[in-house]
């Protein structure tokens, strides 16, 4: 599999994924190279996310070096996150309601249910920026849904309880272990978001000339 058939294949699952496609989320046909696919899918996600905060980035004065390590590590951030989410969710199952299965499908489906968060990087934009990613994220949350309770036929009960007691599990994890990575990416991606409103275009310009003369 070359790259441009594994690029073909990403922006077939992508599409597929937005369009609400149930055959991209149905776990009887996951095998290696689609569950590789849906882990470029949610690194894309978690690149394009960091993509958003790029004008706090700059403020920050990132080098070009360290913005393109930050891009990696959101995007496999993203997926350790997810991917512990889902684990942590069927590892209840077994436990709530006995029922044992192994968490690499469910993976893949949540990853690929990251589809709508490749544009994220929309959210850089000034005055709409917030307003894109908030409908990214509810478009995430509906993609996510279709995929387990539709695509790959969980039942809906069992399955959005022990989503959520993996949600919880995950959150106290971040909490005792991530504190400072959690706080400083919420507030780098908050001051991006919600700074870039307050300004006009030719403000945040002039802003940026002034930057670049200083350096």
């Amino acid at each position: 599999m070359d790259w441009f058939d594994i690029i073909t294949q990403l922006r077939d699952m992508i599409g597929r994924a937005l369009w609400f496609d149930p055959a991209v989320y149905d776990t009887a046909y996951m095998d290696d190279r689609t569950r590789f696919i849906s882990t470029l899918v949610v690194f894309l996600a978690g690149a394009s996310l960091l993509l958003g905060q790029c004008f706090a980035l700059f403020l920050v004065a990132a080098s070009p070096l360290g913005f393109l390590l930050g891009l990696i590590f959101s995007g496999l951030s993203l997926a350790v996150r997810l991917g512990l989410w889902v684990t942590c969710s069927v590892f209840f199952a077994a436990i709530v309601f006995g029922v044992v299965n192994a968490p690499w499908n469910f993976i893949s489906v949540i990853f690929v249910a990251t589809a709508p968060l490749v544009f994220g990087f929309l959210a850089v934009l000034p005055s709409i920026g917030i307003i894109i990613l908030y409908m990214l994220y509810g478009w995430t949350c509906l993609t996510m849904m279709y995929g387990l309770f539709y695509g790959a036929q969980v039942p809906f009960l069992p399955g959005a309880v022990c989503m959520l007691l993996g949600w919880i599990a995950v959150s106290l994890l971040e909490r005792l272990f991530f504190t400072r990575s959690h706080t400083a990416q919420s507030g780098g991606f908050l001051f991006a978001s919600r700074q870039l409103s307050r300004f006009t275009s030719d403000q945040i310009l002039e802003f940026v000339k002034q930057k670049v003369r200083s350096r």
